[in-house]
Parts: C-alpha cells; structure tokens; sequence
C-alpha cells in the first residue's frame, strides 16, 4: 500500500502525462508540485515566474530564498538541441545559465534545472558554473518518486539564502570577536570609555576594509597583503598611515606617497575620518587580520544578520543591562511588510501588471514610483545595530532595481550623475538612534556595506559600472538616549513616513533608576510604575508623529504590555490622541540573530491615524507562522473586540464570590518545612508536632506534591519556649524580619511565629494557582480543607455550592484569562483585582445557575476516577483523560450560555467577542 507522500506523486504524474506547454502550463505544473508532491505551505510566495532580467530575459521560474532557477521548455523540445536566443543558438542549460549572468547577486541561484514536462535535468552551479558538465541528477517525470531528495535538498532550510548567509555572517562574527578580542589586549584599559570607543572604531574600520578589497571598491588583496608587508612592531604605524591616506582625497595627498598606499582610494563618509587610539600591534593581530583577509569572502556577507553578529563583541552583562536583542530577518520582515513594504511591491505590480499602460506612460509611472521610494523617510530610535534600517535600505533598492529594469528594458543606462543619477534610494534615508557608540558604528558600517551590495545589482541591471566611492557621510545614526533626545534634531517629524523598531526588553520590575527616570520624564502624569521601559518608545513616537498625516509607526516589544494593567496605562493616551492599531501580531515565541538568545516572547503593534482596516497575525503554534485575517477593532490587547480598558477593581462585578490572596510568610524560609527529613524531625518534637499542618503554593496545588508549614496560631508562649524545633525557627523569621529594609516588615518581627499576613479560612474553600501553564486548556483548581495552609502563590474563593468553581474551570473563563491576565513567560498570570474582579458574568437564572453547578460537579466526579494524578497530569493537553474532556465540553455549553451565548460557543474568538460585548456593556456607565 503507498504511503500519503508516494500516492500524492503518483497522482501529480497521471495529472501530468502527455501535458506539455511552456506558455500554458509552466507555472500550474511547478505550483502543483510544490503544493501537492513537496508539500510547500504557501508556494506562490516562493516562486516568481516570468521574471525579467537584465539582458532582456524571462526566467520561466525563480525561487529567490531556496537558489532555485527553471527553464522550462514544451514537451516536444529536445533538452540537447541548441534553438536560437537573441542571435545565438544556446541549449536550454546554456539559456539558463546566460539569464543566471543577468539576475542581480541577491538573486542569483545555485542550482539550475531544464524540464520539458517529461524530463528534469539538475545542475549545482557553484561547482559547475557554466552548466557543461553532466548533470547532479536527472530522470523522467515517471521516475521522481525515486528522485525527490533533489527537490528537498533544494528547498530544505539548511539551502535557504537566509541560512546561508546567517552561516556566513557567523563565520565573519567568530573572525571579527578573534581580531577584537585580540585588539582588547593590547589596550591599557579596553573598559575605558574614551578607549572602548576607539575599540569599536578600529573594529569596524578593520571589517570595512576587508570588505573593500574583497568587493574591488579597493585593488582585490590590497589590505592583506599591506598587512603582511608589515610586521608586527611596525604595523601600528602603517596602519595609522593608512587611515589618514583613506580618508584624503587624491588630489590633496603627498605627491611622493609610496605605492603601496597611494594605490587606496579615497574612501570619505566619516568612516577613517579623525584620530583614534590606536595601541601597538602583537603578532596575535596581525595573524588576525591576514586569517581574516585570506580565509574569507567578506563581500558575501549580509550586513543585516552580520551587523547583529558584531555587537556579540560587546559583553552579554551589557546588552542585557540594556535590554538589546536581536531581531532576525524574518522578524524584521513581520514589521515592514505590513507597515510599508507590501503595499509598496503591490504598486510596483500593479504597474508592471496593468495592460491599459502604453509604454510611455508605463516608464511614467515607474520614474514616478522610483521617485516615491527615494523621498520616503525612515526612523529607528533603538536602532542598535541598524539591521531595521539596512533591510529597509535594501528592500527599496530592490524595488528600486526592479522598476530601473522595467524602465530600461535590457537597454543600458547612458547618463549617470546630478540629478539625473541613475539610483535615487539613499542611506540618507535611513535615520536612527542609539545609545551605545559601538552599535552606531556597526551600523554605519552594515548601511554602507547594503550601498555597495545594491550597487552591484544596479550594474548587472544598468549593464555598465556605478561609481562606488567616496561614501556618503552617513551622520543620519546618533549617539543619544532616544527617550530623551529630541527626535526632531536628527528628522524633523513633518519629513517622516514611518518609524519602527525593537525598543529594549526591559521589564516593568527590571527597569533601572536610570530607566524609571527616562518613563517619568516622557510621560509624567501618564506614567505607570506597571509600564515595561519599551513602552517609552510607543508613547513618544505617538507624540512626535502626531501632527503628521498618514504616518505610522510599529514596534517590537514583549508581550507584558498587552497584558494586564499596563494595557489602559500605555493605549488610553494613545488612543485619545487618534491612533489605532493598523496592525498587531499576537505572541510568538523570540528566536533572536545572536548566540545570546533571548528567552522571551514577544508582539509587534503598528499605528497609524484614519481610517484603517486592521490585520491581526494570529500564531496556532507560538513557535510558528501567523495567519493573518481582517479584523473590526484591534484593542489593547490585541483581540478583535472594542477598545475597552479592564483596569483594578476592588470587588467583583456581580454573580461571583470574592477571591482573596492566600497567607503571606515573609519568614525567609523558617516557617516552611520543605523536605521529608525536616517534617519527620517536626514530628519528633512533641509539641511542633502539634502545629505542622500541610502547607501549598501553586505549584504543590498542580502538582499533588507535599510541603508543609508551622501554624502557631494557637501555640501558646510556653510550648514555644520549650520546643527547640520551634524556638530555632522563629528566632531565624525574627532576625530575617529585623534586616529587612521595610518598616511595616522590621515591626513584624515582634511577632516572629506568626505569618506576616493571614487569610486562611475557616472553612473548606476553593483554592486557585497564581501562575499556570498557558499550555492548558482549562484552569487547574481544587477544593481544600481548612487545615491545608494556602499560602501567598495562591488565592482562596468561598464557594460551598460549586458555582466560582465551575466557572473558573470553563473555557470561557480560560480565554478571558489569557486575553486579559498578565504572563510570567508562557505562563498565565492570575489575579483578582484585574483578571476575576472583572470576568463580565451576566445575571444567570437560578434555572441556568443549578445546571452551571451540576456541570461543575461532573468535571470532579471524572477527576476522581484518577485517584493519586495530579492536575498537572490530567490536564495535559497531549494526555488529558477523554471522560474529563467531555465533562468539561459539557460545562463549557452551560456556561456560554450563562455568559449570553445564544448558543454553545464553537470558538475561543467567538467567547471572546461575548466577554469583551458584556465587559463594555457592564461598565459603560462607569468612569
């Protein structure tokens, strides 16, 4: 019996037998491989057909990311036979091979494949590059079941130009972290300021120069083999030499310069601009330098991955004192696209596309756009090491080429120079701000290295050469604290379009004073002690674009500041003032460009004012690919539902008992018995024995798991003089309590036995866990008697008939919970002034309340058919009991209906449109 995959192959070859037109045919037969043989999700964003090259070529199929190009042919022709192409009589590999000389380097594959419908030939281009050898594989079409290893090797990952390229810019890292570490050494105090930042200025000017000679903006080996004509003991005068040639133009340099400097060109921009300390030079340098230079092609490199990998140079304390991590293209692309990007390449399109254009006003309309695209403005104010600014600067280059080759149609460009320049998009463009100065010299450095990789391109394109050199000085990236460094100095906000970026990741509890001081400066009377420090950049990039028509911003940030009470104190003002979220992707999971990943999740929210048809990206599997859909209203917290604030609230609304927090130690650990050894000593004593009574926070809830705790309520003074167990512990709480920096703590050690706070009931209760797994479907909550101790991770409810209980169990509850309550990483994070206090219950008949209660009752009584499981075990998603699924599906139609469904509720999106419309309408006569 065949498997699914081999079944789907077959099925495409009898789809495919005796089919044939290159004209007709072509781009159904690779989509319909791609889809329902490899099984590609979404194959028609990988695939471009008929793409134009510079000499005037169509390629029949191109696959950018996975380095894939067809030619594709009709079956009756002879994959052998030369047929004569613009004059000359080329095979079909020899036609490939010819459009491959045409595409720009972004675009160029590494494998090439000719087919005729009944025949695949496969040619790796980077150990065959002219395609004259015999192909790496080939076989008729009745033959790929045996052969779809070529098709997945292809398209697998580890072939991808991402990952190719991230594999080459880590390769540059490690060279780059050798020569800096190297560089460090020599320095008498590296961690000096005025020395660490020469440091970071030598580095990038080392990387930029081996960049140069290998991309020819230098003679190809110059630098190397200046540094090998050098020893050691010289080298630091060289090199200062070097520099100060570099940095003057030929006209005003030495007439008797010796050769081997006079021969470097000009370079400007600032880069080798001004003096710098400059310590001597060990051998260990000079090893780096020229096993940097020979071992490695430095024009390969992306500057957008690598200008991340450079600032693994700084410490990782120091990132994360200031919240910097990286973001991968990928992540970068989940920001532009929707902010600029997409709309931008569909105008392109709709240019190229539209039939009623004569080739005048085609050619119009493309100057036009290009024009567009160099006048529009961006702005990163945490730019770090610029990677938003440089793949902006590169995918607008890319757009920019695309529609010169539209508009010079395989025919040259003559005039080059003033305003008639051929390229238009500028790094001027690219506006940003950081506070670490090594960062603003990486970032330099990536946007002018992303100037001469578009450069490139534009030749192929322009067949003929562009001037590289000098520079442009590109004083667009600051230095500065953007929370208080007015953005307009560096882009006035009316010259603006879009602003974006990935603000540090500092949370609300790991601010610095500096950091705290920074929010309360911006925002004054709007700031939130609650708010996370990436907040700052959302409210003064709404602020600094406010007067501005159609400008937008987006941010990364963590997913704390959608949740929660941070939630009104960052989108009230925000949205009073007129902006809306045009666009959000809910949580994923942060996979960072740096070998200091940062175990975060994280959103990213754009902005804009006007009308807007918001897209929400939602993410089935946080470690996976959103899927995108319309929505009405965007809220603060990233849900499809009205722009509503649940904020603290004292009491619940009407309908449910109060939950209150469990009972407070601050004993330092003295009162707690944790272990089986320390509980059987406390049995040993006589009168501890009394007073040990079975003691649980959260996580012993979940997990069924025993701790205990001394409750000396009622212990008299007496028997805790005579206790030695007892004694011991409560003088430990007492002097843990004296050295404590809080008054109201200090005063309680007068009354060490006791638990700083106690909320213990006195009768059985429901106790309910702080944190929980977000992995669940259903909350995990359980009844206690009075005796078991609920300690401050968790909260107690009174509930004798069931009700709160069967309530909170129900995936109503569940969906509010992760709408609303805040997250300790993937955790949920339950509360009661926030999360319960406010769960939007309407009135419920008694009729509908007793069957709520019965319901409730029927999940306890399919638990107690697992005597000994925890919670954690039944309620595991992958393992959970199907009696307990069905009493909870069961809850769950009776308790959306007690919420208002008019019916059992098919989806969580549709129980949160019910609890957001009962939460506006419970609380639209408050203040």
């Amino acid at each position: 019996m065949a498997s699914m995959v081999e079944q789907t192959t077959l099925d495409f070859i009898e789809r495919w037998e005796g089919h044939g037109d290159e004209k007709q045919e072509t781009q159904c037969f690779w989509i319909d491989l791609l889809e329902n043989v490899l099984h590609r999700p979404n194959p028609t964003a990988e695939v471009s057909f008929e793409e134009r090259t510079a000499g005037n070529g169509y390629i029949d199929a191109l696959f950018p990311d996975a380095r894939f190009l067809v030619e594709q042919k009709s079956a009756s022709v002879d994959l052998d036979k030369p047929e004569m192409r613009q004059g000359t009589p080329v095979t079909p590999a020899q036609q490939a091979v010819r459009y491959v000389s045409g595409l720009p380097f972004s675009k160029k594959p590494s494998v090439i494949c000719t087919c005729n419908f009944k025949h695949f030939r496969f040619y790796d281009l980077e150990t065959d590059p002219q395609a004259q050898g015999t192909p790496v594989d080939e076989f008729d079409l009745t033959e790929l079941p045996e052969h779809l290893d070529t098709f997945r090797q292809i398209f697998s990952p580890n072939h991808s130009r991402i990952v190719i390229q991230q594999q080459l810019s880590e390769k540059a890292g490690l060279l780059v972290a050798n020569l800096h570490n190297a560089l460090a050494k020599q320095y008498v105090d590296p961690d000096n300021e005025a020395s660490h930042h020469a440091l970071a200025v030598l580095t990038v000017r080392f990387v930029f120069c081996l960049y140069a000679e290998d991309a020819n903006l230098f003679t190809p080996n110059a630098f190397t083999n200046y540094v090998k004509a050098t020893d050691a003991e010289h080298l630091r005068r060289a090199i200062v030499e070097l520099f100060e040639v570099l940095d003057t133009k030929e006209s005003e340099r030495d007439p008797y310069l010796e050769r081997d400097l006079r021969d470097f060109p000009y370079v400007n921009g600032g880069l080798f601009r001004g003096k710098i300390e400059i310590p001597q030079f060990s051998e260990e340098i000079r090893d780096a330098l020229i096993n940097a230079g020979e071992n490695f092609t430095w024009k390969d490199i992306s500057p957008v991955i690598f200008g991340s990998l450079m600032e693994e140079t700084l410490s990782h304390d120091q990132r994360r004192q200031g919240g910097m991590h990286y973001t991968t293209v990928k992540n970068i692309h989940r920001v532009i696209d929707p902010l600029f990007l997409d709309r931008l390449k569909a105008e392109l399109a709709s240019i190229e596309n539209d039939p009623h254009l004569t080739e005048i006003k085609r050619k119009n309309r493309l100057v036009a756009y290009q024009d567009k695209l160099a006048s529009l403005q961006f702005l990163d104010p945490a730019c770090g090491s610029g990677n938003f600014l440089t793949e902006t600067f590169l995918r607008l280059r890319e757009l920019e080429n695309q529609a010169l080759a539209d508009m010079l149609n395989g025919q040259g460009f003559i005039d080059l120079g003033g305003d008639n320049s051929l390229v238009k998009v500028s790094i001027d463009q690219m506006h940003g701000i950081e506070i670490n100065d090594f960062a603003v010299a990486v970032a330099k450095t990536a946007l002018w290295i992303a100037e001469q990789q578009a450069l490139d391109d534009t030749e192929i394109i322009a067949s003929q050469a562009l001037p590289h050199l000098p520079l442009h000085d590109s004083g667009n990236i600051v230095q500065a604290n953007a929370l208080r460094y007015d953005w307009n100095e560096l882009l006035p906000a009316s010259e603006c379009n879009y602003v974006m970026g990935n603000p540090p990741f500092v949370g609300q509890y790991l601010k610095s004073g500096d950091q705290k001081a920074d929010l309360q400066e911006l925002m004054g009377k709007d700031y939130d002690g609650y708010l996370d420090y990436s907040t700052g950049w959302h409210y003064k990039a709404a602020h600094y674009l406010n007067e501005v028509p159609g400008a937008q911003f987006a941010f990364v940030s963590t997913n704390s500041i959608t949740q929660g009470q941070p939630v009104p104190a960052l989108f009230k003002p925000l949205f009073g003032m007129g902006w809306k979220i045009s666009f959000a992707h809910q949580t994923f999971s942060w996979n960072a460009q740096s070998t200091d990943i940062a175990h975060v999740h994280v959103e990213i929210i754009g902005m804009s004012k006007g009308a807007v048809s918001p897209v929400l990206f939602e993410y089935p599997d946080i470690t996976g690919e959103p899927v995108g859909r319309t929505a009405q209203n965007i809220n603060g917290y990233l849900i499809d539902a009205p722009n509503v604030f649940v904020e603290k609230r004292m009491k619940p609304l009407p309908g449910l008992a109060e939950a209150r927090f469990g009972s407070k130690p601050t004993d330092g650990g003295h009162l707690i018995i944790n272990s089986r050894e320390e509980y059987d000593e406390a049995m040993a004593d006589p009168v501890a024995s009394k007073y040990v009574r079975p003691f649980r926070m959260g996580k012993e809830l979940i997990n069924n798991t025993d701790r205990w705790c001394l409750w000396l309520q009622d212990a008299t003074p007496g028997e805790m003089r005579r206790s030695s167990f007892i004694s011991h512990r409560v003088a430990a709480v007492r002097e843990f309590r004296l050295s404590s920096k809080k008054k109201p703590t200090r005063e309680k050690a007068a009354t060490a036995w006791l638990f700083d706070e106690n909320h213990q009931p006195s009768v059985a209760y429901l106790a309910i866990p702080r944190v929980f797994s977000e992995r669940r479907e259903y909350a995990t909550c359980d009844y206690y008697d009075p005796s078991i101790i609920a300690g401050d991770k968790v909260y107690t409810c009174s509930d004798p008939y069931g009700f709160n209980f069967a309530i909170i169990e129900s995936s109503m509850f569940m969906t509010w919970q992760k709408a609303i309550g805040g997250r300790l990483g993937i955790s949920c994070s339950f509360s009661n002034t926030v999360v319960w206090n406010n769960l939007p219950l309407l009135q419920v008949s008694e009729e509908l309340r007793q069957k709520v209660i019965a319901a409730g009752k029927a999940v306890l009584e399919a638990r107690a058919n697992y005597q000994g499981q925890s919670l954690a075990d039944l309620y595991d998603p992958a393992y959970m009991p199907i009696d307990l699924r069905k009493a909870h599906i069961a809850l769950d139609k009776v308790v959306d209906l007690a919420f208002g469904a008019s019916k059992p509720c098919a989806t969580n999106e549709e129980r949160l449109q019910i609890l957001f419309n009962n939460y506006a309408e419970m609380t639209k006569n408050e203040k």
